[in-house]
C-alpha cells in the first residue's frame, strides 16, 4: 500500500516537473519571437485636415531583431482619388534598410483632393521584411471645413502718403496657421498702369509665390509704383496670398498728395543775353507751376562767375497755385574787369519738394565809349602828323 502511494506521488512530481521544463523552454522562445520582427509606428496616427491640403505623417520603421532587415514599404490602402507617396531624404522610396535593434524614419505624403467631403478617411501603410515579418500601420484623416486658424497677411504700415513720382514700399508678414506647409500664390487687385512686385524680406529676387511652414511667418516686401498719369487722391490696393486651402488678404492705401512740377525759363524763352563789362542787364524770367498741387515758398538763387552778382525781384513767391505763372526780374551785373566773351549764369527756382534751373549764356562786350576815345586819339595822331609834314616837309 505504501509502495503504491509512493509510485503515484513520484508520477505526479514527474509530471509537474515535465510541465515546468516545457514552460521554461517555450516562454523564452515566445518572448524572443515577440521581440523579433519589424514594427511601423507614428506619433499622430489620426489627424484633422481640410480638403485640398497636403498632409505629412512621420513614420518610424523599427527592427526588433538582432540582424539588419530590408523592409518593403507600400501604401496598401487609401481612399479613391487620393494621392500619396513614401519619401526618404527627399526622394520616393519603396524599401528601407533597418539595422538590428534600430529604426529608420520615412515620411508619408498625402494629397487630399479639393473635392473631398467632410468625414473620416482611412489609409494603411504596410511594411514587410525579407524574413517574412509584417507590420500594418492604420492611419485616419478627418476632413473638416474648419481650419485650426485663419492664415493672416499683415502690413507693418498699411497707409503711405507721397507724390505721384514716388515708389511706395510696404512690409507684409504672412503667417501659416495651418498644420502643414503651404505654397501661397501672391497677387493684387490693382488699377491698370500701376506696377507691383513681391520680394521675400532679406532677398533680392522677385517672386510670384512663397512657401511657408506650419505655424511659420515670413516677411514679404511689396513695392508699388503709380503710373505717370496718376492724379491726386486715395488709392486702395488689395493684396492676397492664396494657398490651396485659404486666402489671406490685406488692404494697402496710397495717398497721392499731388504732383510737384515747376518750369523756370526766360519770358521770351531765349537763353542768351548781353552785358557790358562792369554793367548790368535785366532779364524777365517766368516761373510756372505745372503740377497738381500748390507750391509754397518758391525761392530764387543763382550761380555766376566770380565777382559777378545776380538779384531777383521778387526773390520769393509765397504760394504758387497749380497752373499759375509768375514773372520776376533778374538783374545780372558783370565784373568790371571781365574781358569780352561768353559766360554762363545759372538761375534756379526751388521749393522743398522740387527745383528747376535755367542756364543763361551772357555775352560780355567792351564799352563803346572807350572805342570812341581810341578812335579820337587815332584821328588826333593823324592830324598831328599831317600838320608836321605840311609845315616842315619842304625844308
Amino acid at each position: 500500500m505504501i509502495k503504491t502511494i509512493n509510485e503515484k506521488s513520484f508520477q505526479r512530481v514527474f509530471a509537474f516537473t515535465s510541465i515546468l521544463l516545457i514552460l521554461a523552454i517555450l516562454i523564452p522562445g515566445q518572448a524572443a519571437a515577440q521581440q523579433s520582427g519589424i514594427e511601423l509606428i507614428t506619433q499622430f496616427p489620426s489627424i484633422s485636415a481640410n480638403a485640398g491640403e497636403d498632409i505629412t505623417f512621420s513614420i518610424k520603421v523599427k527592427n526588433h531583431g538582432n540582424s539588419s532587415e530590408i523592409v518593403n514599404l507600400e501604401v496598401s490602402s487609401q481612399p479613391e482619388e487620393w494621392m500619396s507617396a513614401l519619401r526618404g531624404r527627399g526622394r520616393n522610396v519603396q524599401q528601407v534598410l533597418v539595422e538590428g535593434n534600430g529604426a529608420e524614419s520615412v515620411d508619408l505624403l498625402v494629397k487630399i483632393p479639393d473635392t473631398a467631403k467632410t468625414g473620416d478617411y482611412n489609409l494603411t501603410v504596410t511594411g514587410t521584411s525579407e524574413r517574412g515579418s509584417r507590420s500594418n500601420l492604420p492611419l485616419t484623416i478627418s476632413v473638416s471645413d474648419i481650419r485650426m486658424g485663419e492664415d493672416t497677411l499683415t502690413a507693418r504700415y498699411a497707409e503711405l502718403k507721397g507724390p505721384s513720382d514716388a515708389t511706395y514700399n510696404f512690409r507684409l508678414d504672412l503667417k501659416n496657421n495651418g498644420g502643414n506647409e503651404q505654397l501661397y500664390s501672391l497677387g493684387a487687385q490693382i488699377e491698370p498702369g500701376w506696377q507691383i512686385s513681391f520680394t521675400p524680406t532679406g532677398e533680392s529676387q522677385q517672386v510670384a509665390s512663397i512657401n511657408v511652414g506650419p505655424g511659420e511667418s515670413k516677411g514679404i516686401d511689396v513695392k508699388i509704383t503709380p503710373p505717370a498719369t496718376v492724379t491726386e487722391g486715395t488709392y486702395n490696393i488689395y493684396v492676397e496670398a492664396a494657398s490651396p486651402t485659404s486666402i489671406a488678404e490685406e488692404e494697402l492705401k496710397i495717398i497721392i498728395s499731388g504732383t510737384y512740377n515747376l518750369d523756370f525759363t526766360t519770358a521770351s524763352e531765349a537763353l542768351n543775353a548781353e552785358v557790358l563789362a562792369g554793367g548790368e542787364t535785366k532779364i524777365n524770367m517766368k516761373v510756372v507751376n505745372t503740377g497738381s498741387t500748390a507750391l509754397n515758398n518758391v525761392n530764387f538763387s543763382s550761380n555766376q562767375p566770380k565777382n559777378w552778382a545776380t538779384t531777383f525781384e521778387p526773390d520769393t513767391i509765397e504760394v504758387l497755385e497749380p497752373g499759375e505763372s509768375h514773372q520776376i526780374t533778374a538783374t545780372i551785373k558783370a565784373d568790371a574787369k571781365a574781358i569780352a566773351g561768353d559766360y554762363m549764369v545759372t538761375m534756379t527756382a526751388s521749393t522743398r519738394e522740387i527745383k528747376n534751373s535755367a542756364d543763361l549764356r551772357v555775352t560780355v562786350k567792351t564799352s563803346t565809349l572807350w572805342g570812341i576815345v581810341g578812335l579820337l586819339i587815332v584821328i588826333g595822331v593823324i592830324v598831328g602828323l599831317y600838320y608836321v609834314f605840311r609845315k616842315y616837309g619842304r625844308r
